[in-house]
């Protein structure tokens, strides 16, 4: 088992703050929040520049099934909203469904493609870039958009460079590289994910903050640039969109063959 899966599978879920070991440094840069009430009832709600970290909150350093997965899509950290707070504290199979995902069980989806958690942001934000790849994979395969949107659930895995929720990222570099947890994950990038990109097993797509990840432009690999990251577009017409309806178009008739 990767470090990074056994580091978070160990992850204690039950005590806030929800800081891995080896992550101290970013409890300078936290905010604090015990619950759905607490957070509603903060002056400083909906605040748009809040770029502190929500340590109360259960971290994200992957979704979807990292063992199984064709296409990974590389990313910062994960987006903050008062979703967040409500689902985890108010919503218990939402919160079950989080912890299944640090947990990798064998069968675990893509959690942000979840129908019955569409209420939440992360699926508005993940539906509303893939629906497009969605309904032209169910085109090109004769699936309906129902059978389509459950295949990129089971094929689509992202990872985060950095776990903890903020509305904004102003976290300097120098803190950045000396978070345990992203040493977890450029290394899982550079030890699992790269050499199956070159054996042609998975597509990665990075889509944030590509320096940080130390990939360089191949076959398999897609590196946004620019403008192409302020958007992070995932549709048919771009370039990290067009390569995944190719490959997992190509994955799907291999299994079928």
């Amino acid at each position: 088992m990767h470090p990074l899966i056994q580091a978070w599978r160990r992850f204690d879920t039950s005590h806030r703050p929800f800081v891995l070991k080896g992550d101290e440094p970013i409890l300078g840069w936290a905010r604090r929040c015990s619950s759905w009430k607490d957070y509603s009832r903060n002056p400083d709600f909906g605040q748009p520049e809040d770029g502190q970290f929500h340590i109360d909150l259960l971290p994200v350093p992957f979704a979807g099934n990292l063992a199984k997965a064709s296409v990974y899509v590389l990313l910062l950290n994960p987006g903050f909203g008062p979703h967040d707070y409500f689902g985890e504290y108010e919503i218990p199979a939402f919160r079950r469904a989080r912890i299944a995902n640090l947990r990798q069980p064998p069968r675990v989806q893509f959690l942000d493609l979840t129908p019955a958690f569409s209420w939440h942001g992360g699926f508005r934000y993940w539906h509303g870039r893939l629906t497009a790849l969605i309904s032209a994979f169910a085109s090109s395969t004769r699936l309906s958009y129902g059978e389509s949107r459950q295949f990129f659930a089971n094929e689509i895995a992202s990872v985060e460079l950095v776990p903890y929720h903020s509305k904004t990222f102003h976290l300097p570099r120098k803190i950045v590289t000396n978070l345990r947890s992203v040493e977890l994950a450029q290394q899982f990038v550079r030890e699992v994910l790269l050499p199956r990109a070159k054996g042609d097993e998975c597509l990665i797509v990075v889509t944030r903050s590509s320096g940080y990840w130390g990939l360089t432009k191949a076959r398999n690999i897609v590196l946004y640039e620019g403008s192409e990251t302020r958007s992070a577009h995932l549709s048919p017409n771009s370039r990290g969109g067009s390569a995944i309806l190719r490959f997992l178009q190509r994955v799907f008739h291999n299994r079928a063959a």
